[in-house]
């Protein structure tokens, strides 16, 4: 399941089945922690193509393509072991979001720490927003 190299690593969705009890621990966490969908709705839209699943050294992101009239990426959810993930991976993540047209980035979480490793976003209650320039 750990991506080789320091880039994400993007899971083909017929593999999914067979990383998955590497990841069902840490969306586990993170459902524990802040809420949010369950494994087994993250799973069926990864099974689908509909989300998508990139392992890094650390763990793991899942974005989701948002449609709308200026589309979108949603960091669905995003686990890693060690600090300062969010600084290393976001410009990672805006660039692949860019590649698919997405003119924002979005973060969803009611745990009050991201308020401040996300302070160059705009909050709107739990849901941050960042536009991509």
């Amino acid at each position: 399941m750990v991506a080789r190299s320091r880039y994400p690593k993007l899971v083909s969705p017929v593999l999914i089945p067979e990383v998955w009890p590497d990841i069902l621990p840490g969306l586990q966490t993170m459902q524990k922690k802040a809420g949010g969908d369950s494994p087994d709705t993250i799973q069926k839209r990864l099974v689908e193509h509909e989300a998508f699943l990139f392992t890094v050294p650390e763990g793991f992101f899942v974005l989701l393509p948002v449609a709308r009239a200026q589309p979108s990426v949603l960091v669905w959810a995003a686990y890693g072991v060690g600090g300062g993930l969010i600084q290393k991976y976001e410009p990672v993540i805006s660039a692949l979001a860019r590649k698919v047209g997405a003119f924002t980035l979005e973060f969803e979480s009611p745990r009050p720490g991201y308020r401040r490793a996300l302070k160059h976003w705009k909050r709107t209650g739990n849901r941050y927003t960042r536009r991509l320039t």
